[in-house]
């Protein structure tokens, strides 16, 4: 008679023996290679840019056209060979310059890649009022392009509409306008570039 702590040794042998069996003597014929699957993306790496406004750009009488705002501007470098789709983003504020209640200006906005506009812009306002000097507005908005191999430059530019003629400030340092207020208009360009 074998003992039963026997008996357990002698079951998990025989279990490890047919495992074993079944592991050197058990596998097919290899089957034939499947078709190729899909093809992967590209290499190349995301790029993620923010800069920030370093001044104000006073639009006036003599801005009737785009000029860059100051510090809203960045290079992006694609590798040779390659294209890269742009996401560009900006906002800022706006402040008319008068103390007049009935002062008010209009700018447009606009995102440059090497010197040519992409996508429609925007076109704001900042209003004065019988209870409001020095009116404040803001911007925001974001466009979409691609570019090719090389390096692009990248700008958020504004110009004077002209129907109303007051001054205007576009965006600013961190420290504010400077103006009545010292509103913060600190602008910010975030561009994301991905194959």
């Amino acid at each position: 008679m074998i003992a039963p702590h026997h008996r357990l040794h002698l079951l998990v042998y025989a279990l490890c023996a047919g495992l074993v069996a079944a592991s050197i003597g058990c596998t097919g014929p290899e089957g034939p290679v499947g078709p190729p699957g899909p093809a992967g993306q590209s290499g190349g790496a995301t790029i993620v840019m923010t800069e920030t406004g370093t001044g104000s750009l006073i639009v006036n009488d003599t801005v009737f056209r785009y000029a860059q705002v100051p510090g809203l501007s960045a290079d992006v470098s694609v590798p040779t060979g390659t294209t890269s789709k742009l996401l560009i983003e900006t906002d800022g504020g706006i402040q008319v310059n008068s103390l007049d209640p009935l002062a008010s200006c209009f700018v447009d906005v606009a995102v440059f890649v090497d010197g040519s506009q992409v996508g429609a812009g925007r076109r704001v306002s900042a209003s004065n009022g019988p209870l409001v000097s020095y009116g404040v507005s803001t911007f925001g908005f974001s466009v979409q392009t691609a570019v090719s191999s090389g390096r692009h430059s990248i700008a958020v530019m504004a110009k004077q509409f002209p129907v109303v003629l007051t001054e205007c400030y576009v965006s600013s340092s961190a420290s504010g306008s400077a103006l009545p207020g010292n509103p913060r208009l600190q602008g910010i360009l975030n561009i994301i570039a991905f194959p």
